[in-house]
């Protein structure tokens, strides 16, 4: 499904030329991707999910430096929802479990799940902001502990669990392998994603 050739899309600079790569190559492959996704979600826990592909809508100048798939509860959007996201930067592939700051008010304390998250395997990390691609940091107790501090405490604080795949990571050569990769990683954030329900 993904290939490390995707990355490509990032290559042109232009705002159209971008949007129209992204729309041409990445699009399809999140249509695809997110219906197995929610296919699957479906299947193993009842959990009836809605797919949202980004459409950079509000650009007008630069062109996206991400772009992604979020599945949540709502047909409506997923911004004020906890929700799943996959997608790409220049250099990365991330899947994160996303409670971004649209969602504080329905979620204002995130302590609750620390238990659950330290549960999942060492290959999982953290982040408490969605457009930092460098901002994540390894899932210990220690981390999880500042990240769940600074989003109760930080107005822009967000909270995200989940991993990220360098472009220079050997799975990229084995396509099938990547899937199999994200598809475990996401099976493994649905218990979490369905505590947040």
């Amino acid at each position: 499904m993904f290939k490390e050739t995707d990355f490509n899309v990032f290559d042109d600079q232009t705002l159209n030329g971008r949007l129209t790569r992204i729309r041409r190559d990445l699009d399809p492959k999140f249509e695809q991707a997110g219906t197995a996704l929610v296919n699957r979600a479906q299947t193993r826990s009842g959990d009836l999910l809605y797919l949202h592909i980004a459409k950079h809508a509000r650009r007008h100048k630069n062109p996206p430096v991400d772009t992604w798939l979020a599945l949540s509860t709502s047909a409506r959007g997923y911004k004020m929802l906890p929700h799943i996201e996959l997608g790409f930067w220049d250099d990365r592939l991330f899947l994160w479990l996303a409670v971004l700051q649209e969602a504080k008010s329905l979620f204002p304390d995130l302590s609750g799940l620390s238990s659950t998250v330290l549960q999942l395997p060492a290959d999982f990390q953290l982040s408490g902001d969605h457009t930092d691609k460098t901002g994540a940091c390894a899932l210990t107790p220690a981390h999880l502990t500042l990240q769940n501090d600074r989003y109760q405490t930080v107005k822009r604080g967000e909270w995200l669990v989940g991993k990220t795949y360098l472009r220079t990571d050997p799975l990229w050569q084995t396509p099938e392998a990547l899937w199999v990769d994200i598809v475990e990683h996401f099976d493994q954030l649905l218990p979490i994603y369905r505590h947040l329900q």
